[in-house]
Order: C-alpha cells, then structure tokens, then sequence
C-alpha cells in the first residue's frame, strides 16, 4: 500500500499531464480555427464561381 509519498507523486504526475493535455488542446483549437476558415474561404469561391457560371448560361 503507497504511503503519502506515492500519493504526492501521483498528483504531481496527474498535474502535469494534465497540462499537457491543456496545451495540446490550446494546439488542436488553433488548427480547427485556420481549417475552418480554409473551408469558408473555398465555399465562397465556389459561391462566386456558380455565379459567374450562371451568368454565362444566361448570355448563351
């Protein structure tokens, strides 16, 4: 059975990883951010080029 020195070292173990996993997080949210504005950015150039596509249909 682990004494208070095994209890310690747990919770300094468990604090530091959960640190980690905080930072990973802080990483993971800033890379769904850039790829979310990736893909607004490709949806508006297909809005536009349906558009212009659109217009040209019409002039035939």
């Amino acid at each position: 059975m682990g004494g208070w020195k095994d209890l310690l070292l747990d919770t300094l173990k468990l604090t530091d990883e959960v640190k980690r996993l905080n930072k990973d997080i802080d990483r993971l949210e800033t890379h769904v951010v850039d790829v979310d504005k990736r893909v607004v950015r490709l949806e508006t150039l297909i809005e536009v080029t349906k558009g212009q596509n659109i217009g040209l249909i019409k002039k035939l």
